[in-house]
């Protein structure tokens, strides 16, 4: 498999796990600030991480930031351009996270071995202590794991058990909301 470069750093997050930075994570963490300092809706907060990113993207050569140091930009970015009320409330929600439920089932093409797999990948995830988790491709997968190439009656089975698993798994293990979405 080839890997695609990076153009953002990875963020030692909780455990010291390395979490993929995204521009839409920066602008949401801004938009949750705002919030905090009484500004529901701030339109900047797009252009605020834009901002941050391609300093990110073009400057700074370390594969990595840590939280704080990310924190900190946060802070002197919006301190900069004169928003010193978010500035003081901000911070860096958790991140959600994707992934990618065809990948799987191409690893592991039998029910019997996709759980478990899938159960890995969920536990990983939460273990980060995300915000979020999509899971991708959930028709594309089913179809693998049924060796169906159209989607027929029995793949309706597959697909609900597959959504009962992950909802059951996310919903137990974690003590506290996270979002999933199942596409």
């Amino acid at each position: 498999m080839i890997a695609l470069p990076q153009r953002l750093p990875h963020i030692i997050w909780k455990n010291d796990r390395l979490v993929p930075l995204s521009e839409g994570w920066l602008a949401e963490s801004i938009e949750h600030s705002a919030a905090a300092a009484g500004l529901p809706r701030w339109e900047m907060a797009p252009e605020v991480a834009r901002a941050i990113a391609v300093y990110l993207e073009n400057d700074w050569v370390a594969p990595s930031l840590t939280l704080d140091n990310l924190q900190q930009m946060v802070r002197r970015s919006l301190e900069g351009i004169g928003y010193d009320d978010i500035a003081k409330n901000s911070f860096i929600v958790p991140p959600r996270v994707s992934i990618s439920l065809m990948e799987l089932a191409i690893r592991a093409p039998y029910e019997i071995e996709f759980y478990p797999l899938l159960k890995q990948r969920l536990g990983d995830a939460l273990e980060v202590q995300v915000a979020g988790v999509r899971l991708e491709g959930l028709r594309d997968c089913t179809k693998v794991l049924d060796a169906a190439g159209r989607w027929r009656q029995t793949c309706v089975r597959i697909s609900d058990d597959i959504i009962y698993f992950c909802r059951s798994y996310v919903y137990q293990s974690m003590p506290r909301m996270v979002d999933l979405v199942i596409q």
